[in-house]
């Protein structure tokens, strides 16, 4: 979503909308694949003509979620051990205090010390959040936590931290980077490669009849697993490195229409 669909404005360009939006009526699952809540993505799923549809779905929480766009229902979910959220939400906000820290759910993003850099972040992508005005995170043990991440700006100090973290929770976990700021855990089987297998075995598409397409961190497990593992230009070299085409365009010139012509319709 974030950098590969979305332009710098956080829109979907007149050229994605129009190639996606061809593509699905080819017959082709369009999915969008997100580390936000599917909640911040239905004006998205609506400019594709997606909003709502029974047999189309949304990937969301790097793959902890998989949800029906029909009536939103969720059909499947790998959340984090709350015992493990608990500690690394305490771990980041003791390392971390003036950060912002993001607790998600199924159905709800809960925010601890949200920040401006943060919130003019968030707030252009539709996405909403409840402050958590504690640092206790207890009134969530019997809800699934499908993602804990913190917003860290310099990547040296999220790469630091990522290490403070494994010296001091054992338990594995999938760990990415994503849109240049955020480090983000989800419980060790939760990926947006994962969950895009999972559905496509759901809906009788073979591995190899996907295409993935990305543009960071969290977005190289679906470009490994997929069919076709597919670069936007301005990704960033680890995307690159591993991709199997790398688009001409960028996020800001419909790339997403690029692959849809290159592989779909060509």
């Amino acid at each position: 979503m974030d950098e590969t669909l979305l332009n710098d404005q956080a829109q979907i360009t007149t050229g994605n909308a129009e190639g996606l939006k061809a593509a699905s009526r080819a017959g082709v699952k369009v999915v969008l694949n997100s580390g936000r809540g599917y909640a911040s993505l239905q004006d998205d799923l609506e400019t594709l003509d997606l909003k709502g549809k029974a047999g189309q779905y949304v990937i969301s929480y790097n793959g902890a979620a998989i949800i029906e766009n029909e009536k939103n229902k969720v059909i499947h979910v790998d959340g984090l051990e709350f015992d493990v959220a608990k500690r690394l939400f305490n771990l980041m906000r003791v390392n971390y205090p003036q950060n912002s820290i993001h607790i998600y759910t199924v159905d709800t993003l809960y925010v601890y010390h949200m920040t401006d850099v943060d919130r003019n972040y968030l707030e252009p992508r539709g996405v909403k959040w409840v402050d958590l005005e504690n640092d206790n995170i207890d009134f969530l043990q019997d809800t699934p936590i499908t993602k804990v991440i913190i917003n860290i700006l310099s990547e040296d100090e999220r790469k630091a931290f990522e290490q403070v973290v494994k010296e001091n929770i054992p338990e594995k976990m999938t760990v990415t980077h994503s849109s240049g700021r955020y480090l983000e855990y989800n419980s060790a089987s939760a990926t947006k490669g994962n969950a895009m297998l999972y559905l496509a075995e759901k809906l009788g598409i073979k591995p190899e009849e996907t295409i993935a397409v990305g543009d960071n961190g969290n977005d190289l497990s679906m470009i490994k697993a997929a069919g076709v593992g597919v670069a936007v230009k301005n990704a960033h070299a680890q995307v690159l490195k591993i991709a199997d085409y790398i688009c001409q365009n960028d996020n800001n010139h419909d790339a997403l229409q690029e692959v849809v012509q290159r592989f779909i319709e060509s």
